[in-house]
């Protein structure tokens, strides 16, 4: 049987995307292990920014309902086996292993064939089995990248669809308009079920409730004015929604909206009888989300605020956020992005927001030189100055904030996974 090891090397040695766009190969790898996608049910989440909050809450609440739950989710931060859980719990290595073993032969037989399966292909066959093999009573499962074609798309109707944010985030496969872009999204909905959506501007609105009336989809627009916020700090937000009191560990305005699409679409399954939960496991669950590198605090005086933000609406988020927690005192990020984003445009909203930046070169083949990165924040009006080791890098951001400042890491989630060991409390 393979090691934890020598799966991963497998995993890692398959393509990152086909150019051949389709679900064949998913299709295949899954008829292999007897469809196990069959025996599950889902709920099935969409979106550019808010998958894995959204995610993430869902797979709380539904724990803390007793329901034995699955979360699917990418990227990971700390350790692969993230990516698969059930009951917050992730895969076991020797189970990851056998897994990959099972599959191999299946894997060198579409590779000699037609062409590899792809990384996020096999990734998804694996947790599919698995889930399966733990009797999972709902697996909730995070789109990788888009939504049509996507290798989570080979399930049959969800409990529940839900759509997140769109924004504009890879528009070289995607679509350049945010309309096209919820059309790649919402090819999750599928036929006779129920779409629940994040608040969006009117011409994406219209685009994602035309596509689950033609497939015959109970619409539910999720509303943020029924909800109502009584306090934020650093510790949460206090809120009710519809007449019940919750508390949100997750920061950020945006999380308030994420959670009211959340509780929507489970009241919407509660009131079909699809789902039973109560008003405690609703509020219980809500109040133990833990997800990390989301505006996750992870150090005091000064402050330290850790976020993998990396996409226009993503900033706008941090931006928010930071203005309306870190008021006190120097604010200073700690900053390192991919090439093959547009940095360009995503830093200007941070600089007028801190009052240095030290950048940092991720860990990724995909990373921005931290240099380059410091050169293009300077020719923008900002101050900034490129660090190559990260331990040396968060202590002069800490001595420059002082203890009533703020230091922010962002910019990647590469990033984050790098720096969360060496900032945990």
């Amino acid at each position: 049987m393979m090691t934890e090891e020598e799966a991963l090397r497998m995993i890692h040695g398959l393509p990152r995307f086909h150019g051949g766009a389709g679900l064949e190969r998913i299709r295949r790898l899954l008829r292999y292990l007897d469809n196990p996608q069959k025996r599950l049910r889902f709920i099935h989440v969409a979106g550019t920014n808010g998958k894995g909050s959204t995610c993430a809450m869902t797979a709380s609440i539904l724990q803390a309902a007793g329901y034995r739950t699955g979360l699917y989710i990418s990227p990971y931060i700390l350790n692969f086996r993230e990516r698969m859980q059930v009951n917050g719990t992730m895969i076991p290595p020797e189970t990851l292993g056998r897994l990959a073993e099972r599959l191999r032969p299946e894997v060198n037989a579409m590779t000699a064939e037609n062409g590899a399966p792809a990384e996020f292909e096999l990734v998804t066959a694996i947790a599919m089995e698995w889930f399966a093999e733990m009797k999972c009573d709902v697996v909730v499962l995070e789109v990788g990248l888009g939504g049509r074609l996507d290798a989570t798309n080979v399930i049959d109707t969800p409990l529940a669809s839900v759509i997140c944010t769109i924004d504009l985030d890879h528009t070289e496969l995607l679509g350049h308009t945010r309309e096209a872009i919820a059309v790649e999204k919402c090819g999750i909905i599928k036929p006779d079920g129920r779409t629940v959506c994040y608040p969006q501007p009117a011409s994406v609105r219209a685009v994602i409730e035309q596509i689950a009336r033609d497939r015959h989809n109970r619409f539910i627009m999720a509303d943020p004015t029924e909800a109502r916020v009584h306090s934020v700090s650093l510790n949460g937000t206090e809120m009710t929604f519809r007449g019940a009191a919750y508390h949100l560990p997750l920061l950020g305005m945006h999380q308030v909206c994420n959670a009211v699409t959340v509780l929507t679409m489970l009241d919407l399954l509660r009131q079909e009888g699809r789902l039973i939960l109560s008003d405690e496991a609703l509020q219980r669950g809500l109040a133990e989300t833990t997800f990390p590198a989301r505006l996750e605090i992870m150090g005091h005086h000064p402050t330290v605020l850790l976020d993998g933000a990396h996409n226009p609406s993503g900033v706008a988020a941090l931006c928010a956020a930071v203005r309306q927690y870190l008021n006190g005192g120097p604010r200073i990020a700690v900053i390192g992005m991919m090439r093959d984003k547009d940095y360009a445009d995503a830093i200007q909203p941070l600089i007028g927001l801190f009052s240095n930046m030290i950048t940092l070169t991720p860990d990724s083949p995909r990373a921005l030189d931290a240099a380059t990165l410091a050169q293009t924040i300077r020719e923008r009006g900002g101050r900034a100055v490129p660090y190559y080791d990260a331990s040396a890098a968060i202590e002069e951001a800490k001595r420059m904030a002082g203890s009533d400042g703020s230091v922010t890491v962002c910019g990647s989630l590469y990033l984050a996974a790098q720096l969360r060991p060496l900032l945990k409390l």
